[in-house]
């Protein structure tokens, strides 16, 4: 570690020979909206006498590759509203518009190919949290919400509308955001918000407020303001959704049936900051596939939740910033049983948003009954208070078990202290938190403490917890007990003045897990170099010290066992991902042992190539392959996954995926079509199929067909 340390401080000296991007202080931009009583077809046309009235801004400043350097492209801004929703209009003028990359249409697909326009609101104005609205320059559109300092989380939908259109003087963008669509404070007319244009092929950014590559819009600091949003008509607030299912299903033992089935999702805004949502006889048959993983761990894989229900205002129910584990509640554990059989969900509700200073998540699931699991009922509240500016502390309990018979509680109390105002306007956080289980098998509990320095070029966290023998969230999930988890990160970045490389980033990071007695069971200390090219492209080299303390043998592959003893290793990895800007894209990398790898050797390769030669068609195939040469064995863990995507229409998506892992020889096939009839509703077919492998044969042992319809009501 010591020698890690002297390697980073290397290359920080190493820095200074490059140019210091300065993070400055500016007055805080603003836009007062005009009020019209009409609002306007979204047809990506800005022809409307609306938009003559509209407040118009073009004062964008690029961000990347020359912060605080001129645009080479004209982006002008329009906004205006009516009473009930709110209107965004980009003009991106383009001098060669027979340049302009507009290949994508797939809906909350991230676009990294195409010219894109990416908005963020805080509709509260604390800098804590917000929603994102992007558009590709083919028309794809992606929503999600943003918590500060993290990147959009796009499995989060709502609904709105936009559409793009292009002429020979460049492209434009228009979106149409109603308001009730979002969660705002009523008593407040101002919101903070920011716009970003990104030029594919000069791969350049350019940004209306705090236009500096030293602060990314997602930290929802120093956005700029739209003032005048006042007495907003949010209607009655009620969204009402029937949907109705068929599905036909056959298992490998020939078991059929056909299942008719209605669903009703309800959705009440309380308040224009409150909302109130139910859900009946719910079915996710339209939510994405997991993407395969493979188990040589002894601890448990974590999936993260993808259905619609359980994202909505997801954020209301997060705790203590842990990411992963002790999680006190992870929704993915509602609906499958400990074995992950399907468990129906008969009846949800829950009560999110803020009410004054009030942060609010109440949650209540009933489950039907199982040839495993009897009816349970799974109750989830979370409550927090704001203090000061951008500070809070609050707490959560979960009652129920939702993957067993069993009675379960958790509780815990969490605080988070931040400052974006000291050391010119760099952020400080310091968080903790406190939880404690009551299970069959016994009480017990966890602490955290963690303090975050996360800013640009120079970004610090350090943690850490006592995670106790006994604790058990029941409702949420555990990788590890009985043990103190250390983290730190250590990274630093560097704009090198060349028209090669964009920016160089240093990562140190390290990880050590010990017992109650001080004693070191796993510790792992990687550094980590990338390079971000002009190109677009990413190069990234590694090298990772890992230790590891089996205090009883394991069983890594099926009758492969690891005995106990104190393994330690060293490996080193690079990869290279080309720019998906190309047409033909691709990413290779490698995973090599400088050492023995626990008592033999280990190698990686990766890769994946993807083809889009036009807006409609898409494809990719990807394969992780890991070789294994132990003692007591040799096996190899091999995932291959493969993606055919035809969007004729920016409302019509088809798509196919397959999957097979050596580990489960299991491969499985999921198609699915998606008719996005209006901005609210929705008509799927979905089509799975499974197959496992025997020797040199592969017995199918699923079949699936879905269609499900669901029409939404605004009242």
């Amino acid at each position: 570690m010591l020698n890690s340390l002297r390697l980073l401080l290397a290359f920080l000296c190493f820095s200074g020979a490059f140019k210091p991007v300065l993070l400055a202080v500016e007055p805080a931009k603003e836009i007062q909206v005009p009020r019209l009583a009409d609002a306007i077809k979204i047809d990506g046309i800005l022809n409307e006498d609306q938009w003559k009235s509209a407040a118009t801004v073009s004062d964008f400043t690029q961000v990347e590759p020359v912060s605080m350097g001129e645009p080479s492209q004209r982006t002008e801004l329009r906004v205006f509203s009516t009473s009930k929703a709110l209107y965004v209009g980009v003009l991106c003028y383009d001098s060669e518009p027979d340049k302009i990359l507009a290949k994508e249409r797939r809906r909350d697909n991230p676009g990294r190919g195409d010219d894109r326009v990416r908005l963020v609101f805080d509709t509260f104005g604390r800098g804590i949290n917000g929603y994102y609205f992007g558009v590709a320059g083919g028309g794809g559109k992606a929503d999600g919400v943003v918590q500060s300092g993290g990147r959009p989380d796009l499995t989060w939908d709502t609904i709105w509308d936009c559409d793009t259109s292009r002429d020979s003087e460049g492209w434009y963008v228009e979106f149409e955001i109603p308001f009730r669509s979002l969660a705002f404070d009523e008593t407040k007319s101002t919101w903070s918000f920011n716009v970003e244009r990104e030029i594919r092929r000069n791969h350049e950014k350019v940004r209306w407020a705090s236009p500096t590559r030293l602060r990314s819009m997602w930290t929802l600091q120093g956005l700029g303001k739209l003032k005048g949003l006042e007495n907003l008509d949010t209607g009655m607030g009620l969204d009402f959704k029937p949907t109705l299912l068929g599905r036909y299903r056959t298992t490998n033992l020939n078991d059929s049936d056909f299942d008719f089935e209605p669903s009703i999702d309800a959705f009440y805004r309380i308040t224009p900051s409150l909302t109130a949502t139910m859900t009946w006889q719910t079915d996710f048959a339209e939510t994405d596939v997991d993407d395969r993983q493979v188990n040589t761990t002894r601890f448990p894989l974590f999936f993260p939740e993808k259905r619609a229900f359980f994202l909505e205002d997801a954020e209301k129910f997060r705790f203590g910033g842990i990411r992963r584990s002790p999680l006190p509640f992870h929704s993915r554990t509602i609906g499958l049983d400990s074995e992950g059989n399907r468990v129906p969900i008969q009846l949800g509700a829950k009560i999110t948003g803020k009410a004054d200073k009030w942060n609010i998540g109440l949650l209540g699931v009933r489950l039907e009954q199982t040839d495993l699991l009897d009816e349970d009922e799974v109750y989830v509240g979370r409550v927090s208070y704001d203090l000061f500016k951008e500070s809070s502390v609050g707490g959560i309990f979960t009652l129920g078990d939702p993957r067993s018979d069993e009675d379960a509680e958790t509780l815990g109390l969490d605080f988070e202290l931040k400052d974006s105002s000291f050391r010119e306007q760099k952020t400080g956080i310091f968080r903790g938190w406190a939880m404690r289980t009551e299970t069959d098998k016994g009480n017990d509990y966890g602490w955290s403490l963690t303090t975050i320095y996360p800013n640009k070029p120079l970004y610090a966290r350090l943690s850490v917890q006592r995670i106790g023998e006994d604790l058990d969230p029941a409702a949420g999930f555990l990788r590890r007990p009985g043990i103190y988890e250390w983290w730190s990160f250590l990274g630093y970045e560097i704009y090198p003045e060349t028209d090669l490389i964009n920016e160089i980033d240093f990562d140190l990071k390290t990880h050590i897990d010990t017992d109650f007695d001080s004693n070191a069971l796993t510790e792992e200390i990687d550094f980590e170099t990338e390079f971000e090219l002009s190109s677009g492209d990413f190069i990234s080299v590694s090298v990772q010290r890992e230790r590891e303390l089996f205090e009883e043998d394991f069983e890594i592959y099926d009758q492969i066992v690891i005995s106990e003893g104190d393994y330690a290793y060293w490996r080193a990895r690079a990869e290279i991902i080309t720019a998906q800007s190309r047409g033909i894209y691709f990413s290779a990398g490698t995973d090599l042992g400088a050492r023995d790898f626990l008592d033999g050797t280990k190698y990686g390769l990766n890769g994946s190539v993807g083809w889009q030669p036009s807006p409609s068609f898409s494809m990719d195939l990807g394969a992780d392959m890991d070789w294994y040469e132990l003692k007591v064995g040799e096996f190899e863990a091999l995932i291959v996954n493969g993606s055919i995507r035809y969007t004729p229409t920016k409302k019509l998506a088809l798509s196919t995926r397959v999957q097979f892992d050596t580990v489960s020889n299991e491969l499985g096939l999921n198609s699915r079509i998606r008719w996005m009839v209006n901005p609210a509703s929705d008509v799927y077919l979905v089509f799975n199929q499974g197959y496992r492998r025997f020797d040199d044969r592969f017995d199918r042992t699923l079949t699936e067909g879905v269609v499900k319809a669901g029409w939404t009501f605004r009242f």
